[in-house]
């Protein structure tokens, strides 16, 4: 028994007449009472019986007609639900993200929720090296990363982002006219080497190019709670310029060389991903990208 006889049966309770039902189904008479045939010699009971002008039920038919009928729907909207996933307007979206690129997963988010709304987003602020191991093990379906990305991995350039100093309001006169060296005569909030290996080697480095290597006396393992800290008077920090925007009055931020301080963020997903809701997010972060100048990638 297939689908193929529940439908001829379905067809034949409603049409009560063979030629007419072989036409709703589009096959042949022969064809579909080779069907009833078979399903009744399967369940070992006549469905139907003939008569001048038509067929009537039997009370075998009436009864697994109504079951075909519920087996039917179900089987349609199983169908249904499949090539909605299939086509990316249905299931689940698991995407990653970082400071950097709040603002642009919050925009495209809210136009794929447009587009597929019984597609379930689930978002997750995550460092870049816990996004590539989410990503791997299939945790993640796309994150955006520091780049550039693993060679494993599919990535698209879609921001740039820069490290600032971040100093309390009232020092930052005075740290300005000595010269970002003297940044290294001041305590330094630092985000820990455990939450995001490449940011803290990046952090390094920068000090290093400024010429001296910072002395912590706090760490913190998120950025507003460095902004929080640094603001308090605890020490100096560099973060990330899309970090400031609009968080803090107690801070100023200072700018870093660029070539440096800058780096590019990207969204990244598996060469293999089979999730057929990233191709469709994909494509509205081409699209957004296309409505910006090159030069805000």
């Amino acid at each position: 028994m297939d689908l193929h006889h529940l439908r001829a049966v379905a067809a034949l309770a409603e049409q009560l007449h063979f030629g007419r039902a072989a036409r709703a189904l589009h096959i042949s008479q022969p064809a579909l009472s080779k069907q009833l045939k078979q399903l009744e010699e399967e369940l070992g009971g006549a469905l139907f019986v003939r008569g001048r002008s038509g067929v009537a039920p039997t009370a075998l038919g009436r009864q697994f007609a109504d079951d075909a009928r519920a087996l039917l729907r179900d089987a349609d909207q199983a169908l249904a639900r499949a090539r909605r996933i299939a086509r990316g307007e249905a299931g689940a979206l698991r995407l990653g993200f970082g400071v950097a690129t709040a603002a642009l997963v919050a925009r495209v988010v809210v136009r794929f929720r447009q587009r597929a709304p019984d597609v379930h987003v689930e978002l997750q602020d995550m460092s870049t090296p816990a996004q590539l191991e989410a990503l791997r093990t299939g945790a993640l379906d796309l994150g955006f990363v520091r780049l550039p990305a693993p060679p494993d991995l599919a990535s698209l350039a879609v921001a740039r982002d820069r490290l600032v100093a971040v100093v309390p309001r009232g020092r930052a006169a005075a740290i300005e006219a000595a010269g970002l060296r003297a940044l290294g005569d001041e305590p330094f909030v630092l985000v820990p080497r455990a939450v995001s290996l490449s940011f803290y080697d990046h952090v390094l480095r920068v000090c290093a190019h400024l010429g001296f290597r910072p002395r912590v006396a706090q760490e913190a393992r998120d950025l507003a709670t460095v902004l929080a800290l640094v603001a308090a008077g605890v020490g100096v920090a560099l973060v990330p310029a899309s970090a400031v925007k609009g968080r803090s009055t107690r801070v100023a931020a200072l700018r870093l060389p660029p070539a440096e301080a800058l780096w590019r963020v990207g969204a990244v997903w598996r060469r293999d991903q089979p999730n057929p809701a990233v191709a469709a997010f994909r494509a509205l972060i081409e699209a957004d990208l296309a409505r910006r100048p090159a030069r805000a990638r």
